[in-house]
């Protein structure tokens, strides 16, 4: 860490905790099935991606299940079970984050949507009395930036864009597909599993 000057975080499953398929249930609950492929890492229809990166808006995404669900299911509905997958930002977490900006300059790089941005940070400002954004100098959300790990591209963009050096850059993840395509772009990485966490990683 001597050599870093620059922390680049993902949100999901680093920051924030995800239980994906609870919302895989709530989904087949509404008649919404077959989402994901037989490993349950991929999405089978190309709307989850295209909702990550902005292509389609939140109508468009919505109605799209509305469509592969049953009759008598609502706008609502879709939108509780899509964002069923959000759960909390532990506090020890958010501590870590504030501890680490007075050292580092901090980033957040995240696959996101807007169905799922309006949630967390809603949540986070109703439990911590601040925005969520504040915790970095700056944040990075895919449906924004058009692009998404692991195109190398789009950590390219964010050294690019914030003016910071790969080599002097930490990008930390939970994804090792994600982790490979950092290095190509010459950046630091640490991969979050079982065994290696943020607490082991800063020693708290």
């Amino acid at each position: 860490m001597n050599k870093i000057k620059n922390i680049v975080f993902d949100l999901g499953g680093v920051i924030m905790n995800l239980n994906v398929p609870k919302t895989i249930e709530k989904f087949e609950r509404l008649g919404i099935t077959n989402i994901v492929n037989s490993t349950g890492h991929h999405y089978t229809d190309s709307v989850f991606y295209d909702f990550e990166i902005g292509v389609v808006s939140e109508d468009e995404f919505v109605n799209k299940l509305l469509g592969m669900s049953n009759s008598n299911v609502t706008y609502k509905n879709v939108k509780e079970a899509w964002n069923a997958m959000i759960l909390n930002m532990p506090k020890e977490r958010i501590e870590l984050l504030i501890s680490l900006k007075k050292n580092y300059r901090l980033f957040l790089l995240s696959n996101t949507n807007s169905i799922h941005q309006e949630k967390f940070e809603r949540e986070f400002i109703i439990n911590n009395g601040y925005n969520f954004k504040d915790l970095f100098n700056k944040v990075y959300y895919s449906h924004q930036v058009g692009i998404r790990k692991p195109e190398e591209k789009i950590f390219r963009f964010v050294l690019k864009s914030s003016k910071i050096e790969a080599k002097e850059t930490l990008f930390i993840d939970d994804s090792f597909e994600n982790i490979e395509v950092a290095q190509k772009a010459g950046i630091q990485t640490y991969h979050i599993n079982s065994k290696n966490t943020l607490n082991s990683l800063f020693n708290t």
